[in-house]
This record gives structure tokens, C-alpha cells and sequence, in this order.
């Protein structure tokens, strides 16, 4: 089983995920996000918003893939040289990981460059295997390299 990326329709990433859970299929989504303050002109509220923006993960068997397009809103597969893109498993680890860390305030996604790599550890950061671009006293950017986006965390 491996894993793919899928894209879906703006701000639809984290009930496409709950979606295909609920499938009697063999597939599994992950939606990495993070829980966000969001303020309007009469109330505050934290909301879960999705750290890849029109992008679910999806591990399946290859003869499986096709049965997320039964759902409304998914769109088509990530492809990298004519072929499926395979997200690696430590990578899957390191979002999931981001995922339940509670002192991400914010974040912003960009496209990747090439060549840069950097340690977490003196962040704070333990068993974390991610490549990182970046780092100040507060923020980090994560490389992640099969998806081509660097994520910028900013922590308390």
C-alpha cells in the first residue's frame, strides 16, 4: 500500500477525508491540518483548517485508487513522470506528528527550492526525520520533498 496525493476542492480537504474513512473500501485518508484562531467582528473561534491546501492523502492499493472519485469534490491524483506520486511513509510520520502539535500559532505553504536541508533539533523538535529549509528563533520551514511544498511554522 502506498501513499498518493489527491486534490480536492478548496476548504473541502477535511470532509473529503471524513468521507473516504466512512468508504467500505480499502482506503485510507489523511488530512494534515492544524487548529487555527480565527477572529471575526463578533467572535473568536478555533477552527481545524488543513495544513495542504486542496490536498488529502490517500494509502490504497493501486487497484483501489479510482473508488475516492465516488465522492463529490475530489479531483484528480498528483502525477510525477507519467506516474501516480508516492508520498514516502516517514514524511506521512513527520505530518502527522506536525499535525498534533499544539503550539503551531500559524503557517504558510510555498513551493519548494532545491538543496536546502536543515536540523530541527535545536528547535526543540525530537525523532522528527523532515527536511527543513529554514530557521529563526520562532519559526521553521519543513521541507517536504516527494509533495514539493515547504510549510512554515511559527511556534510559541
Amino acid at each position: 500500500m502506498h501513499w498518493y496525493v489527491l486534490y480536492v476542492r478548496s476548504k473541502q480537504e477535511i470532509k473529503i477525508e471524513s468521507y473516504i474513512n466512512n468508504l467500505d473500501a480499502n482506503v485510507e485518508a489523511f488530512c494534515p491540518s492544524v487548529i487555527k484562531v480565527k477572529k471575526w467582528s463578533d467572535r473568536t473561534k478555533r477552527v481545524r483548517v488543513a495544513l495542504l491546501p486542496s490536498i488529502v492523502l490517500i494509502r490504497t492499493q493501486e487497484k483501489y485508487r479510482d473508488r475516492v472519485f465516488e465522492i463529490s469534490g475530489t479531483s484528480k491524483y498528483l502525477f510525477w513522470e507519467n506516474r501516480p506520486a508516492v508520498v514516502k511513509e516517514h514524511e506521512i510520520d513527520n505530518l502527522k506528528w506536525i499535525s498534533g502539535f499544539s503550539n503551531i500559532t500559524s503557517y504558510e505553504v510555498t513551493e519548494s527550492r532545491l538543496g536546502s536541508t536543515i536540523d530541527l533539533t535545536p528547535l526543540g523538535f525530537t525523532n522528527f526525520k523532515g527536511i527543513i529549509d529554514k530557521k529563526s528563533r520562532n519559526v521553521c520551514w519543513v521541507v517536504l520533498e516527494s509533495l514539493g511544498y515547504t510549510v512554515k511554522f511559527i511556534l510559541n
